[in-house]
């Protein structure tokens, strides 16, 4: 593929698409990278071989993840269960292409009439699929696409969309530094559950990683929604009853804690050469959200580790959302190569 036809590709969804309405088809934003999620999630800023990063960053897609094959599950809150497939395959000189399905099924529920009597039961779900491509302009910079299309439905409602991220990765191999620049849902809604359309949930994402020289550790920052200063909402803290009038009130947030949301900071130690990884992260978000006044706990927090046991890596990570619940997440990861395929 030449430098035109690619470049063609790239800005494609900048021309076709627009955004007005309502927000929808936050599911998009879930992740199926058990990596990522133990990173503090949304870790967009390391160049290797994990095809799973590769899904969300296409840029980060290199000649490494040559017949690269992934299969993800995500144990969610209450019966709610997530999976992924992923397989990538090199180009040479031409770049990398990866090619995925997501889906997230929150089981059955009971429809009853007005009085409260049972009717009949019905599903809810979600699905994505995705084709992402990446390649190196030089050796330090390389450009990314992909193209998904979003199927939400939710008993006879039904919604579709095709959306897109668009990133630019500089990989400096010297001085173990990555940076990345996210454009994430870049998109449009082609088909509501009503006749209100509404919009996608589009942000702009930076991230920087580096390992140290002397120390077998890699630490990351990601800054999300960079397009919007104040993530902030009207169910956190801020709000308060008033004892005097019974209403609710809500207490304007200081510049740093907003600032905070947009924060998140995690660190990964490679302690066996590329065999063993340990990793944890911290989400400023999550935890200025998702905390109780009684007991804050260990919201916001996340770990995992990684391991390659002979031609197979393996991923597990628990988060921390609420008190109510932890979140597991479990990735496994092969080369078909090394089968002889």
């Amino acid at each position: 593929m030449n430098i035109r036809l690619f470049l063609i590709f790239l800005l494609t969804p900048f021309v076709v698409c627009s955004q007005n309405g309502n927000n929808s088809f936050s599911f998009v934003n879930l992740d199926f990278s058990a990596r990522s999620l133990a990173m503090g999630g949304n870790l967009i800023s390391i160049y290797d071989n994990d095809i799973f990063m590769a899904q969300s960053v296409p840029s980060i897609l290199n000649n490494r993840m040559d017949k690269y094959l992934g299969f993800s599950f995500v144990d969610y809150f209450s019966d709610i269960n997530m999976g992924s497939f992923l397989y990538s395959k090199s180009l040479e000189k031409n770049g990398c292409f990866t090619i995925s399905f997501n889906s997230c099924s929150y089981g059955d529920f009971i429809s009853t009439d007005e009085t409260g009597n049972q009717d009949l039961t019905f599903n809810a779900s979600d699905q994505t699929y995705a084709f992402g491509y990446g390649r190196p302009l030089n050796d330090k910079i390389s450009l990314g696409v992909n193209i998904r299309l979003l199927n939400s439905n939710y008993e006879s409602y039904q919604a579709l969309a095709i959306l897109s991220n668009v990133s630019s990765t500089y990989f400096n191999k010297e001085k173990s530094l990555t940076t990345t620049l996210l454009l994430k849902n870049i998109g449009k809604q082609i088909k509501s559950y009503t006749s209100i359309e509404e919009i996608v949930p589009f942000e702009v994402q930076l991230g920087l990683s580096k390992k140290l020289d002397h120390l077998p550790l890699r630490y990351s920052i990601v800054l999300r929604h960079l397009n919007k200063f104040d993530i902030s909402n009207d169910y956190s803290l801020n709000s308060f009853t008033n004892n005097e009038t019974g209403e609710i009130e809500y207490r304007k947030e200081s510049i740093a804690k907003t600032m905070l949301r947009h924060v998140i900071l995690s660190g990964e130690l490679d302690l066996f050469k590329n065999n063993l990884f340990i990793q944890g992260g911290f989400n400023f978000q999550k935890r200025f959200d998702m905390i109780i006044d009684s007991f804050a706990g260990m919201v916001g927090f996340s770990f995992g580790v990684g391991m390659n046991v002979s031609k197979i890596r393996f991923n597990y990570s628990r988060s921390a959302f609420h008190l109510s619940g932890k979140v597991n997440t479990f990735n496994i990861t092969t080369n078909l190569s090394t089968f002889g395929l």
